[in-house]
């Protein structure tokens, strides 16, 4: 059994389908480790990953030496538009406010995320299986979301 490192570096590869496929560092060099339609599952992934790489328990693997790496995804860009299509699991109301809207985006590497700025409800952070990055944007909601961030840059803090 290979000595287990006291870090594990793991990393992320956007796929064209969207999903998440997990590489782990292992004693032998990188491995794809599985694969996750989630960006809430990509820590777990790696984490079970590792641990089969290096043959111990996922609770080895602790969430606090794991470094993962999530690049920004070939298929979307700073600044472009953008529509939130899912709000995942949650039936919670605040959760689906936005749902259907157009936003502006913005990449947020430490989340693995983008920044979205939504006409009337600012912004949140989406993971990238919530969007749309070719949506059909009428010049009504350019329009409202410009007026938006206007106002926003005009109000004093």
């Amino acid at each position: 059994m290979p000595d287990i490192p006291p870090r594990f570096r793991a990393r992320v590869r956007h796929e064209p389908d969207r999903s998440y496929a997990v590489l782990v560092d292992g004693p032998d060099g990188e491995v794809l480790v599985g694969a996750t339609g989630s960006l809430r599952k990509v820590r777990t992934v790696a984490r079970e990953g590792a641990a089969r790489l290096y043959g111990v328990t996922a609770e080895r693997v602790d969430e606090e030496y794991l470094d993962m790496v999530i690049p920004q995804p070939p298929y979307g860009r700073d600044g472009q538009w953008v529509r939130i299509i899912a709000a995942g699991e949650s039936a919670a109301p605040d959760d689906l406010v936005d749902l259907g809207k157009v936003g502006q985006a913005h990449w947020f590497g430490p989340e693995g995320a983008w920044f979205v700025t939504v006409a009337g409800s600012g912004t949140a952070i989406y993971p990238s299986e919530y969007l749309d990055f070719a949506p059909t944007v009428t010049g009504e909601e350019v329009a409202e979301l410009r007026r938006y961030l206007a106002r926003s840059a005009q109000s004093p803090s």
